[in-house]
């Protein structure tokens, strides 16, 4: 009897494009904008959902796809970890070389950029993915056995992380250990565990969340748009006090407000383009196919453009036109890399998907609104 297959949720496609183009924005204005521009911060702080939101994203397609069928540990691994570790490995080797050609080399040899992920500041989202990879046999079992404890689990997981989230915005380690561990912090699974595991709940639940989501989503835009407003609140109180993007850090307990109104809003979103006509829907399909090698190659692009007098260092026009520039020409920059490594023998090692069937591949590519981000970025978004 052949295996069930599960059902296309079309507005996951749409939530996937909305959190790379928040990813494009949130860089755009972090590298054309100053450091002590409070307006850009307070943007930052609303727009820097985008790694907890794709981890929330990731556990929902993983359960959800597992529901209907799972094949075990070893299948899954041996399916998964080559669309990760591949391009991992390459896209490494692709940034050492950039940097050494550029004069921005890593600082780091070979196995230490491999080890964490320092060859180019956006590479921990694949070591972070790596990790829940492999412990998605284990977070299988424990969401399959406390499905109906749901929200019990999700309120306890979610004060340890808001409490992990508040020690690394506001305590200053001393010991080397703590030192190393806090500075490495955005690169480990644990730090994004509620997110996930939200994600897997929903993929568990998705039958009763879609018609809720549909039936209330009024309300859940109010919530999402008051979640956002008193995330803007707790930025503009710690402006006395700290710096603008220290009061804006993506690791801090108030951006749980910000993902949450992403999460809520973004579902809204989608859920309206997929009940509705679903105008561009083959344009849609493929722009989410092809958004993980967008976020793997905009870095190239964004430092070219920073380079060539966007960049918030020697910046040739006003920011503000900088920032737009930026975004479009990064987003499209990576959108057109894209396309073409889709279109060779090298497709999984640059975009992480196998190359497809030329039946497959649109009669004609139209690009999206994906991805982006430099190298002078201290803590990634």
């Amino acid at each position: 009897m052949a295996e069930a297959r599960a059902e296309h949720l079309h507005e996951i496609d749409v939530i996937r494009i909305l959190t790379f183009g928040a990813v494009i924005a949130v860089h755009a204005i972090a590298f054309t904008e100053q450091p002590a521009n409070r307006l850009a911060a307070g943007g930052l702080m609303v727009l820097q959902f985008g790694r907890e939101l794709f981890f929330a994203l990731m556990g929902f397609v993983l359960v959800y796809s597992a529901q209907r069928r799972y094949p075990g540990a070893r299948t899954f691994w041996r399916r998964r970890f080559p669309l990760v570790a591949t391009p991992y490995v390459v896209w490494t080797l692709v940034y050492r070389a950039d940097g050494a050609l550029t004069g921005h080399p890593s600082g780091h040899g070979l196995l230490s950029d491999l080890l964490t992920g320092n060859a180019e500041y956006h590479l921990y989202f694949l070591l972070v993915t790596m990790q829940l990879y492999l412990a998605f046999p284990l977070i299988l079992r424990l969401v399959r056995a406390t499905a109906s404890r749901a929200g019990t689990v999700l309120a306890v997981v979610g004060v340890l992380n808001v409490a992990w989230l508040a020690a690394l915005h506001d305590v200053t380690p001393t010991a080397p250990w703590a030192a190393a561990l806090w500075g490495r912090a955005y690169e480990l699974l644990p730090t994004y565990a509620v997110y996930v595991l939200a994600g897997c709940y929903a993929a568990v639940h998705v039958d009763r969340l879609r018609p809720l989501l549909r039936r209330r989503s009024r309300s859940l835009v109010a919530v999402g748009m008051g979640s956002a407003a008193l995330a803007v609140v707790a930025y503009a109180v710690q402006l006395p006090d700290r710096p603008p993007r220290d009061a804006a850090d993506v690791l801090q307990p108030a951006m749980v407000l910000t993902c949450l109104a992403a999460a809520l809003l973004l579902s809204v979103a989608g859920a309206r383009w997929s009940d509705g006509a679903r105008r561009s829907e083959r344009l849609v399909a493929e722009a989410s196919d092809i958004s993980f090698g967008v976020y793997l190659a905009h870095p190239l692009v964004l430092q070219l453009l920073l380079s060539a007098g966007l960049g918030n260092a020697g910046q040739r026009v006003p920011a503000p036109l900088s920032t737009v520039a930026a975004f479009l020409g990064a987003a499209a920059g990576a959108i057109a890399i894209t396309l073409v490594a889709r279109r060779t023998p090298l497709s999984l090692a640059l975009t992480g998907r196998l190359r497809p069937e030329p039946s497959e591949l649109p009669a004609v590519a139209q690009p999206p609104l994906p991805v982006l981000s430099p190298r002078e970025a201290t803590i990634p978004s």
